[in-house]
C-alpha cells in the first residue's frame, strides 16, 4: 500500500473501543447545608453539585470505563470513592477543577459497585451523594490492530471470543474501507488489503436502545510496501506488456488467465515482459508478484494487479477465384467481419472502408496473384493478417506466361555477437542467371518486414531477425509461389534488473537470474566490476549504469546481453518520534515527524516488542504498555540504512501520595512549618492555597514548587500537585493552629556544680515533650532532669507537645573545688604563729582532730559557720585539759563538709610543735 492518506484519520493504525452506556435514574441528592459567611464573595452565583453517571455498564475488553460527573463550581474540590462488590476501594481520587468534576473509572469485574462523591467548597463539605452501578459481563474484543496477508491467503477477522456465552445476543456489522457492509456475523473472511471496521452491540428489550456498543478497526495487508507497475492497463490481442515494481524487491511473478483460478509461473525477475504467448486470449488477467520479507520469512508479501486484453477484430476470408496464372489479374476474395469494425484496409490495393458492421461481406476482385496485407480496426485495437492469393495450380497458359524458375534459398540462423545477437540471413540464388524483379519479406500480424528490387542480379541477400516469414517474389512480372522462411533464433542470456533504482546511501543489487552468468557492471564513472550470478553489486553513485551478462559456458548458454538502468541517490530519510497528545487518564497519541517527504511517500511501521505490526500510519494510538519501535522508509526505494527509534510506554502515574504534616504556630519564631511528602519525581508543578477561618481563599504563589513552607497565619493550607502535562495528580490540605503551650522552662541564671562526690539534685525545667541539654555546643542529655557536672555555659531547648521550642541558657560554677591552708609547724605561746585553718567558699562545716604519738586526742574543734578567708579552728598548743603539750610532732586530721551538696573530705597531716 502506497499511501495512508486515502483513509480518514480516525482509521489510521488504531484499535479503539467506544463505550455507550445506558443511564438510568439518578439517586436522590443528599445536600449538606452549612452556614456561609455573608462577607465571602467566593460563594456568589455558584452552581449546585449533582452526581450524574451510568447505572448499568458492560465489561468489555477486560474492563469497562464509566464516566461520572459532579457538576458544581470550577473551584470546588471533588472527592471520589468507588467500592467494588466486596467492599474494597478501587478508586479514590481528590482534586479540583474540570479534571476532577468528571472522572473516568475502570471496572474490571461484574457486580454492584458504589460510587460516592463528596464536594468541598473552600474548607466546607457542601454535597454528598452516591450511586449504585451494575456492571455486567460484556464481550471481549479479540480483534487485533493489524493482520498480515500471506501469499494472498484469506484472513479471518474475529470480533469477540467465539466462546462468549451470550454471543447470540449481539448484533455485528462489518464494513470495508469503502464503508460497504460485508458481514453480520462474529467472524468475517477478507482478502482485499485495507482497513476494516466492526460494530457490535446489545439491544435493550425495553427501550430498544443499543447497549455496550463497541467499534473496532484493523488493517489487513502484506508486510512489504510496493506497487506493481504495468506498461499499460489495457492492451489488444497480439500486443506485448511489461510488468515491474516501484520498489526494487526481488521476487516471483505469476499470472492468472481469464476463466481460470490457477496461477501460471512466470519466473523470478525485477521486471518481466508478457508476450503474445502469455496473454493471447482476450479477457481480464491478474498479474501477481510475491516477495519474502526477512522480518516475516513465513509470510510472503503478495500484491496483484488486473489488466485487460481487449479482443482484436476478427475476420474471415473466402477466396472466390484464384488468378489464372502469375500474370493475370482476375483473382477475387471476400472479407467477412465477425465483429463491428471501425475501418478495414487492404494495403496493396489501397482499399479503405469505414464503419463495417458485423457480418458484412466485402468483395474484392480483379486481383493479381500476391500476398495481401489486411488491417482491421475496432475499439482501438488493430488486426493485421496476410492472405496469400496464389495463382491456380496448374496455371492456365495464356501464352504470355514466363517460365518460373524458383531460386535456391539458403538460410543462416542468428548467431551470438560480442554483445547481443547477430541477425540471421536470407540468401536467394537464381539458377537461370541474372534476373529483374522485386521481393517482399512479410510476417503475419505485422505485414511487410522488408522489400526490395532485384536489378540484373543472380544473388540477393537480406539480413533478418529470427522468426517465421513469408517470401514473396515477382520476377519479370510473374508472381512466384510464396515460400515460408524460418530463421532460427538465438536467445540472449536471461537476467533482470530494475530500470530505475532509488537508493539512500547504498544499495545491494543482485541481478535476478536462474543461469550461470558472469556479470560486469559499469558505473557512471566508467569503472567496471565483475561478479558471478548471485553475488551483489554495491551501488553508491547516482547516474547511468550498464550491466553486461555473459554465459559462463558460451557453448551452451545464450548470447551476451547488455542492459542499462538509472540510479537516483536520495537523501537519507530523517524522522523523529513525538508524543503528540497525552490526557490526564494515561491515554497517549504518538506521531512520527518526517523531514523531506510527505507521510504518504513513506512506509511507516510501528512494532511491538514481539515484532508484530501494530500501526502503519503517521499517528500511533497504543492500546497497551511496553516496548515499541518506529521505523520509516521512503517508498519506491531500496531499504535505507536508518536506525529504528525504540521507545517504551510505561504505566501512567495518575496519582501520588500527598502526606502533609504541620507544626503549630509557636511564640518563637511565630511560624509553622508545613511539609509535604510525595513522589517528587512525578510532580512537575506544586501549588499552595490558603483558606482563613471564614473560608476565604488565597493563592500562595510565593510557595510555588516548594515541598516545605513556613507560614505565620492560622487557617487551612492546601497543596495541589500537577504532572508535566498539567494534570492534577494529588491534593490534600491541613489545618494550622497556634500553640496553646506558652510557658518557657523555669531556669535560674546560675547553678552550682560539685566536682566532688555529692548528692546535688538535678535541674527540672518543667513538663515538655522533649528536652535537649547542651554544654557549650555538645548535646549532653535528652532527659527531663539534668544534673550539670562541668563549669561553663549550658543551653536548653525544650519542645512542647505542639512542637514549639523554647530556648534558655545558664552558667555554672564549681562549689566543691575549695582551697584549704593550714601550717605544718607552730610555736607555743605565739598567737601569730599558732595552728589555724583557712578555707574558701563551699565549706559549711569544719572539724579538726590533733593526736599525740600514742594516739591520744589532745585537741578537737568544730565550726559550722565559717567566715570566708578568716582563720578557724585555731590551736595554741594546749591540751583539752589546758596544759601545754610537749614539743614534738603531732598528727592532724581535718574534716571539711558541705551538707547542702552532701560531700565530706578528710585531710591528714603532721604538725611540728616548737617553742
Amino acid at each position: 500500500m502506497k499511501t495512508n492518506a486515502q483513509f480518514p484519520k480516525w482509521k489510521i493504525g488504531v484499535l479503539f473501543i467506544l463505550f455507550l452506556v445506558m443511564t438510568g435514574g439518578l439517586a436522590a441528592k443528599k445536600v449538606i447545608t452549612e452556614a456561609i459567611q455573608p462577607n465571602s464573595s467566593n460563594h456568589a452565583y455558584q452552581a449546585d453539585p449533582n452526581l450524574v453517571g451510568p447505572e448499568n455498564l458492560c465489561i468489555i475488553f477486560g474492563g469497562v470505563i464509566g464516566t461520572f460527573s459532579g457538576g458544581g463550581d470550577p473551584q470546588d474540590v471533588y472527592s471520589w470513592e468507588v467500592t467494588d462488590p466486596q467492599g474494597n476501594v478501587i478508586f479514590d481520587r481528590t482534586g479540583g477543577g474540570p479534571q476532577f468534576e468528571t472522572v473516568k473509572v475502570a471496572f474490571n469485574e461484574i457486580g454492584l459497585y458504589k460510587v460516592e462523591l463528596s464536594v468541598r467548597r473552600a474548607t466546607s463539605i457542601i454535597y454528598q451523594d452516591d450511586l449504585t452501578v451494575n456492571v455486567k459481563k460484556g464481550p471481549e474484543l479479540v480483534l487485533l490492530p493489524d493482520y498480515l496477508i500471506c501469499s494472498y491467503t484469506p484472513v479471518q477477522l474475529t470480533a469477540i471470543d467465539p466462546n462468549t456465552s451470550t454471543i447470540s445476543d449481539y448484533t455485528f456489522i462489518w464494513k470495508d474501507f469503502n464503508g460497504k457492509v460485508i458481514g453480520d456475523q462474529n467472524t468475517v473472511t477478507v482478502l482485499d488489503e485495507g482497513f476494516y471496521q466492526v460494530e457490535l452491540f446489545l439491544t435493550n428489550n425495553t427501550s430498544g436502545a443499543a447497549e455496550c456498543l463497541i467499534t473496532g478497526t484493523t488493517y489487513v495487508g502484506p508486510s512489504l510496501d510496493f506497487e506493481i507497475q504495468l506498461s499499460k492497463s489495457a492492451i489488444c490481442q497480439g500486443e506485448a506488456l511489461s510488468a515491474g515494481l516501484d520498489t526494487p524487491y526481488p521476487g516471483d511473478w505469476s499470472i492468472i488467465k481469464p476463466s481460470s483460478n490457477d496461477k501460471t509461473d512466470l519466473g523470478s525477475a525485477f521486471e518481466i515482459p508478457l508476450n503474445n504467448t502469455d496473454i493471447s486470449s482476450p479477457g481480464e488477467y491478474t498479474i501477481i508478484f510475491s516477495a519474502i520479507d526477512p522480518n516475516y520469512p513465513g509470510c510472503r508479501s503478495e500484491r496483484r494487479k488486473i489488466f485487460t486484453v481487449n479482443e482484436s477484430p476478427n475476420l474471415n476470408f473466402t477466396i472466390q477465384n484464384r488468378p489464372d496464372n502469375c500474370v493475370v489479374n482476375n483473382g477475387a476474395f471476400t472479407i467477412n467481419a465477425s465483429t463491428d469494425l471501425d475501418s478495414l484496409i487492404v494495403v496493396e490495393i489501397g482499399f479503405f472502408q469505414s464503419n463495417v458492421p458485423e457480418n458484412q461481406v466485402v468483395s474484392l476482385s480483379n486481383l493479381e496473384a500476391q500476398i495481401y496485407t489486411i488491417s482491421a480496426y475496432s475499439n482501438g485495437c488493430k488486426l493485421t493478417t496476410l492472405l496469400d492469393l496464389a495463382p491456380k495450380d496448374p496455371p492456365i497458359n495464356t501464352g504470355d506466361v514466363p517460365d518460373i524458375n524458383e531460386p535456391t534459398i539458403e538460410v543462416e540462423p542468428e548467431t551470438c555477437g560480442a554483445i547481443g545477437v547477430n541477425l540471421g540471413k536470407l540468401k536467394l540464388i537464381f539458377n537461370q542467371g541474372n534476373v529483374d524483379g522485386e521481393y517482399r519479406v512479410m510476417s503475419n500480424g505485422i505485414g511487410t518486414i522488408v522489400k526490395g528490387f532485384i536489378q540484373n542480379q543472380q544473388v540477393v541477400e537480406q539480413t533478418l531477425a529470427g522468426g517465421t516469414y513469408f517470401l514473396e517474389l515477382n520476377i519479370d512480372g510473374c508472381a512466384y509461389p510464396t515460400q515460408e522462411i524460418i530463421i532460427e533464433s538465438k536467445n540472449l542470456v536471461n537476467f533482470s534488473v530494475p530500470k530505475k533504482i532509488n537508493i539512500c546511501e547504498s544499495f545491494e543489487l543482485i541481478p535476478e537470474t536462474s543461469e550461470d552468468l558472469i556479470l560486469t557492471l559499469t558505473d557512471p564513472s566508467g569503472n567496471e566490476i565483475t561478479k558471478n550470478s548471485g553475488e551483489p553489486f554495491i551501488l553508491t553513485k547516482g547516474g547511468s549504469y550498464s550491466l553486461l551478462g555473459k554465459a559462463s559456458d558460451s557453448s551452451t548458454g545464450g548470447c551476451p546481453k547488455r542492459t542499462t538502468f538509472e540510479v537516483n541517490v536520495i537523501p537519507k530519510i530523517n524522522f523523529d518520534l513525538i508524543l503528540l497528545e497525552e490526557d490526564c487518564f494515561g491515554n497517549k497519541i504518538y506521531k512520527t515527524e518526517i523531514t523531506g517527504l510527505k507521510p504518504e511517500q513513506t512506509s511507516i511501521r510501528w512494532l511491538n516488542e514481539s515484532g508484530d505490526i501494530v500501526g502503519r500510519g503517521e499517528l500511533f494510538y497504543p492500546t497497551s504498555n511496553g516496548k515499541f519501535t518506529l521505523n520509516v522508509q521512503p517508498l519506491e526505494t531500496g531499504s535505507c540504512p536508518n536506525e529504528p527509534i525504540a521507545f517504551e510506554i510505561e504505566p501512567p502515574v495518575l496519582s501520588v501520595p500527598m502526606d502533609l504534616s504541620a507544626s503549630k504556630i509557636c511564640p518563637e519564631p511565630g511560624t509553622s512549618t508545613i511539609t509535604l511528602s510525595t513522589t517528587k519525581s512525578a510532580v512537575n508543578r506544586l501549588e499552595w492555597i490558603y483558606f482563613d477561618i471564614n473560608d476565604n481563599r488565597e493563592d500562595l504563589p510565593q510557595f510555588h514548587n516548594q515541598f516545605e513552607i513556613e507560614v505565620t497565619r492560622e487557617g487551612s493550607y492546601e497543596a495541589v500537585a500537577f504532572n508535566k502535562i498539567g494534570c492534577e495528580i494529588g491534593r490534600n490540605f491541613i489545618q494550622v493552629e497556634k500553640s496553646t503551650f506558652l510557658t518557657p522552662p523555669n531556669l535560674e541564671e546560675v547553678y552550682t556544680v560539685c566536682s566532688k562526690k555529692n548528692n546535688l539534685p538535678g535541674i527540672d525545667p518543667g513538663d515538655y515533650a522533649s528536652y535537649e541539654w547542651y554544654f557549650e555546643e555538645d548535646l549532653v542529655s535528652t532527659n527531663r532532669i539534668y544534673k550539670p557536672d562541668q563549669v561553663g555555659t549550658y543551653s536548653l531547648i525544650v519542645t512542647t507537645i505542639d512542637g514549639c521550642e523554647f530556648f534558655s541558657t545558664f552558667t555554672t560554677y564549681d562549689a566543691c573545688n575549695f582551697k584549704v591552708v593550714f601550717p605544718n609547724a607552730m610555736v607555743l605561746n605565739d598567737s601569730n604563729r599558732d595552728f589555724r585553718v583557712l578555707v574558701s567558699l563551699g565549706v559549711t562545716e569544719a572539724e579538726v582532730f590533733i593526736y599525740n604519738r600514742t594516739g591520744e586526742l589532745i585537741f578537737h574543734s568544730f565550726i559550722n559557720e565559717i567566715p570566708i578567708e578568716k582563720p578557724i579552728l585555731n590551736w595554741d598548743g594546749r591540751t583539752l585539759q589546758g596544759n601545754k603539750v610537749p614539743l614534738g610532732t603531732y598528727a592532724v586530721v581535718l574534716a571539711l563538709r558541705n551538707k547542702i551538696y552532701g560531700f565530706e573530705e578528710k585531710i591528714t597531716s603532721s604538725l611540728f610543735v616548737i617553742e
